[in-house]
């Protein structure tokens, strides 16, 4: 797991891949996350958190090895999804991937990495989060669009203001922009994301933005004929 690690990511919890989606310490593909949570935590909405995230690659790679029985085809299917047994027909992009985890693997600390710290299995107000693609910002956990809030880009760090979860389980956020802007998130499209270095810059909710919030409200609201 060490070397898998420092190969996909550098041993980065919050590194992300920009044009497959692929997130954290081990760069889990965004569709299988669900998937291997569900598995291996028991709940397919979990959040990316360094402890689910150990625990997971766990479960799985441990289930892989189990399965494929070698380290270098465990490392390859989890560059791949493929199984074949015969390393030459292994392009040479994945042989090279391979050789690097092995080589990584030698120098592996012999008690591996400390298990990070077991924190909520959520966002919390405080927090910082990285959008996982392009989204708009929402006038409230319903969903409704108001185009004054306005976009968000893929990749870009917010702070969670408040958390809100609906009815039906779906958790939403408030997040707070550099710039400013505020609006709601379904939790599940951002991913946690560490403090930035210009967080000192980040604004806080100000007058003035809620003031912005307020007249958002009441202008949403429908007008008597």
């Amino acid at each position: 797991m060490w070397a898998m690690a420092g190969q996909e990511s550098g041993w980065d919890y919050y590194a992300r891949n920009a044009s497959s989606g692929a997130f954290g310490k081990y760069q889990i593909m965004p569709f299988n996350w669900p998937v291997w949570a569900a598995q291996y935590l028991g709940d397919a909405r979990a959040d990316q958190t360094p402890w689910n995230q150990e625990a997971v690659a766990y479960g799985k790679i441990h289930d892989l090895y189990r399965w494929l029985g070698s380290w270098k085809r465990v490392a390859y299917w989890w560059l791949t999804g493929r199984t074949d047994r015969d390393e030459k027909r292994w392009s040479a992009y994945a042989r090279g991937y391979v050789t690097n985890i092995m080589q990584l693997r030698a120098r592996a600390p012999a008690r591996g990495s400390p298990m990070p710290a077991r924190t909520s299995s959520g966002p919390m107000r405080g927090d910082w989060r990285r959008a996982g693609s392009q989204l708009r910002l929402r006038l409230g956990v319903n969903g409704r669009v108001w185009p004054r809030r306005g976009e968000i880009r893929a990749g870009q760090v917010l702070k969670v203001d408040r958390v809100a979860t609906r009815p039906d389980g779906a958790r939403w956020i408030r997040v707070v922009t550099l710039d400013g802007r505020l609006g709601w998130l379904e939790h599940l499209s951002t991913v946690p994301a560490a403090r930035p270095p210009r967080a000192v810059r980040w604004r806080d909710i100000t007058d003035a933005g809620r003031k912005m919030a307020a007249t958002d409200r009441r202008t949403a609201r429908p007008r008597p004929r």
